[in-house]
């Protein structure tokens, strides 16, 4: 009989599994407190910023600076009431639409040129231009005078300096009315005008009065003592080729042009017609 020797089973003891202890994330928790006070301060400024330059009334506009420069080129500080629009005065400053007042600006007022509009903080408009100065007068329905552009001024008659100014006559135009036509005749005695006057031979002459009837066959006078019953008949185009003419028939003509009724320059051998 086989003797069967008992052994003691033990049960093996289950190891307990040691659970890693959660670390806390130090850098994440930072991060999101970093982001969630900026995102807050963004906020805050959002805030401030509409309160301090929009809804404040501290950035409402409540008065224009109006600058220009005259006819000499000297700067004056004016007062344009009717430049004051309900559009603008009372308007935060930020949002006023700079570009609509200076065509406003235009609109009202031609004899300006060159407009400027700046903000000045914390509540001003600064306005700058330049007036325009007249170098003719057309007759239309009234007298006006027009600068180097053609613009109408709204100048009054006794407003021009002692200078003679140039009389347009043979058109009938104004500020509202003209057409293609009429704004051709202009720019041409416009043209006739700064060609005569940047001439040196005729320095000593201006002209006084051009008849732009016929736009094909031009005529002016002077203002000289000596020349200004002389008719110049120019015709309608090479103005700075027949102007040279002109200053040579003058220089030959002398002392004797009181006796000279018109000088015809439209052909190639110029005309002295007797008075």
């Amino acid at each position: 009989m086989v003797k069967i020797k008992k052994q003691k089973v033990h049960p093996h003891r289950k190891k307990r599994e040691s659970q890693p202890t959660k670390k806390r994330n130090f850098k994440s928790v930072f991060k999101f407190i970093f982001w969630t006070m900026l995102v807050a301060c963004i906020g805050v400024g959002i805030v401030m910023f509409q309160y301090m330059f929009v809804d404040s009334d501290l950035f409402n506009v409540k008065g224009l600076d109006v600058k220009f420069y005259d006819q000499k080129n000297v700067l004056h500080r004016v007062n344009f009431s009717d430049i004051e629009d309900k559009n603008v005065m009372g308007t935060n400053v930020f949002l006023v639409d700079l570009k609509s007042f200076k065509e406003r600006i235009a609109a009202a007022h031609p004899e300006l040129r060159d407009i400027v509009v700046r903000r000045a903080l914390p509540n001003r408009l600064i306005v700058q231009a330049r007036q325009r100065v007249p170098v003719a007068e057309v007759y239309g329905d009234k007298p006006y005078f027009i600068d180097k552009d053609g613009v109408f001024l709204p100048y009054a008659k006794d407003s021009r300096d002692e200078e003679m100014i140039p009389i347009i006559t043979g058109i009938r135009a104004s500020p509202s009315k003209g057409g293609s036509a009429q704004k051709e005749k202009i720019d041409k005695a416009l043209f006739l005008i700064k060609t005569a006057s940047s001439n040196q031979k005729l320095s000593k002459y201006k002209i006084k009065k051009i008849d732009m009837a016929d736009s094909r066959n031009i005529s002016f006078f002077f203002n000289a003592a000596d020349a200004e019953k002389v008719e110049i008949k120019i015709g309608e185009g090479e103005f700075t080729k027949r102007l040279e003419v002109l200053s040579t028939v003058l220089e030959q003509l002398g002392g004797d042009i009181q006796r000279v009724k018109y000088i015809d320059l439209r052909f190639e051998d110029p005309i002295v017609g007797p008075r």
